[in-house]
């Protein structure tokens, strides 16, 4: 009977949440976004690696160390659940000592002991993203307990403090968990308390995962025992709204406090309306089309390049993006350290001439896998239009976002588009997925976008060096090199650096989007 009563309360409390109040009936302590969770696959950290998973992660876990701000959130490091580090001599041991007055949102302190048991479980789990860690710290021995409230960790090159940093600051594997409820909640057969954790959580962020209706909302409750002060705002509701178009419309009603997935046009269309503020801020990630060198065309170097100089980058980049992204052929976004500045073109006769010493000049066919939203469907039609040119017949398979990642992570697909974002902000994180590569095999040590490719690179050493190289000016030399070779003969292309746009009502202040948009908090933001 008791479970009856449950569960009709929660109906109720669901129901409650469908019909969003008018604006002048959402409370001053309630932040509703509208945001497509159409990426969403769980919330489980040591696996979570989309932008949205990554988003609500970021207010529900800490990391040791933390990035704040907007654009320039990634040049200073913010103390996070460790308040002070310091490294070794030799540079291969960073030393952490974790504050004293942070505590779990079930009320027990995060100690050594939690910090030692989250990143051991995180490379134990070792799903997609512990690559991040494990490049550099690959065994569970290398992370210590120095007392009670320390904790060392060895790498086995040495690392400046920033590239440190990045690793350890990132969402999902670097989250720490409190081990007493991941235990409570592990059973035989899920000892390491994975289900659960997929749709609730065990941090000590500043706000709580009090409810996930998958394709409906997150609600997210503050924590008021939070280590750097209670959040302004009781409540976030993230209403699933895939379509732009709703979003919009929501926003204009007052339905919504901030769209987040607003089309360029849309953006535009809102500027100067009253009441309404726009945002926005480069970004660190890509658009991109990746080519699987497996697929027989594609093992072809001069077919790849002919792929390159057949788009038309402008049609996409300043016609269906209109104008809101910044072009960029290399692996580095443009804004990071390292930065090629070079640029690309459609020039068809080059790329018909590279196809016909290819021995492909009557073409091949081609599946393109594909999101179904915005602007996916626009670029995926434009790339079709451009390759038929070449004699490259691409069919367009869209399917959600959820089910393509499986296929890609696979290295099940022939042609995909997509997106990227980077992990962290360092040139290292660029490098290692797109250029670390000797074996296609499950024993790759970074099965990345190179590996989802079958692209052996021939730069792999320069990237593990590069990596460890503390002159920056050799190092930026070393991924300037590594960018020209893989804009060269990579199976990539890449089109532009989006800049992300969110649209809010003008009551909201103290929203800072980062270059990596997933890294947003939302714990200074309030309603005015």
């Amino acid at each position: 009977m008791k479970n009856v009563i449950r569960l009709a309360m929660v109906t109720l409390f669901a129901t409650a949440l469908l019909a969003i109040p008018s604006l002048a009936q959402i409370p001053a302590d309630m932040l509703i976004i509208g945001m497509s969770h159409e990426p969403i696959i769980d919330f489980a950290p040591a696996r979570v690696y989309e932008f949205e998973g990554g988003f609500v992660l970021e207010q529900v876990y800490d990391q040791l160390v933390n990035f704040i701000g907007g654009t320039a959130a990634f040049e200073k490091i913010e103390p996070g659940l460790a308040e002070s580090w310091e490294v070794s001599t030799d540079g291969l041991t960073w030393t952490f000592h974790i504050r004293k007055n942070a505590l779990f949102h079930s009320g027990n302190p995060v100690d050594a002991d939690a910090i030692v048991f989250s990143l051991r479980r995180a490379l134990e789990r070792h799903e997609p993203p512990i690559w991040i860690t494990e490049q550099f710290v690959p065994e569970q021995e290398m992370i210590q307990k120095v007392g009670d409230y320390s904790v060392s960790i060895k790498t086995e090159v040495p690392l400046g403090e920033m590239l440190v940093a990045a690793c350890f600051g990132y969402q999902g594997i670097a989250s720490i968990l409190d081990p007493a409820v991941v235990e409570e909640h592990a059973t035989t057969d899920d000892p390491l308390a994975v289900t659960w954790l997929a749709e609730h959580d065990a941090g000590s962020g500043p706000f709580i995962l009090k409810q996930w209706i998958k394709r409906d909302q997150i609600v997210l409750e503050a924590f008021s025992d939070y280590w750097a002060g209670a959040p302004s705002l009781k409540t976030i509701i993230i209403k699933d709204l895939p379509e732009p178009t709703a979003q919009k419309l929501a926003l204009e009603k007052g339905d919504i406090d901030i769209a987040w997935n607003l089309l360029p046009e849309m953006v535009n269309d809102l500027r100067g309306k009253a009441g309404i503020g726009i945002l926005e801020t480069p970004t660190f990630y890509y658009h991109y089309a990746a080519m699987n060198c497996s697929y027989e065309p594609f093992s072809n170097i001069k077919v790849r390049q002919a792929v390159r100089w057949a788009i038309d980058y402008e049609a996409i980049t300043e016609g269906i993006m209109s104008g809101a992204a910044l072009k960029c052929p290399v692996i580095m976004p443009v804004g990071m350290f390292s930065h090629l500045d070079l640029s690309y073109y459609q020039d068809i006769e080059k790329a018909k001439q590279l196809m016909k010493e290819a021995e492909y000049e009557d073409g091949f066919e081609v599946e393109l896998l594909t999101r179904t939203d915005p602007p996916y469907p626009d670029i995926s039609a434009q790339v079709k239009e451009d390759l038929k040119k070449i004699n490259i017949d691409v069919k367009v398979i869209a399917m959600v976002y959820a089910q393509l990642l499986n296929i890609y992570r696979a290295q099940q697909h022939q042609m995909v588009l997509i997106r990227w974002g980077v992990d962290y902000a360092d040139p290292s994180a660029q490098a290692a997925p797109f250029a670390h590569c000797r074996t296609t095999g499950p024993d790759a040590k970074v099965r990345q976008i190179a590996w989802r490719n079958a692209y052996v690179s021939g730069v792999t050493d320069w990237v593990e060096q590069a990596a460890g190289e503390r002159d920056a000016r050799k190092r930026e030399v070393m991924y300037k090199a590594i960018q020209a070779i893989v804009l060269e003969e990579g199976p990539y292309v890449l089109f532009h650096n989006p800049i992300k746009q969110a649209a809010m009502r003008d009551i909201v202040t103290g929203l800072q989007i980062p270059p990596m948009w997933y890294y947003t908090e939302l714990r200074s933001v309030s309603k005015q």
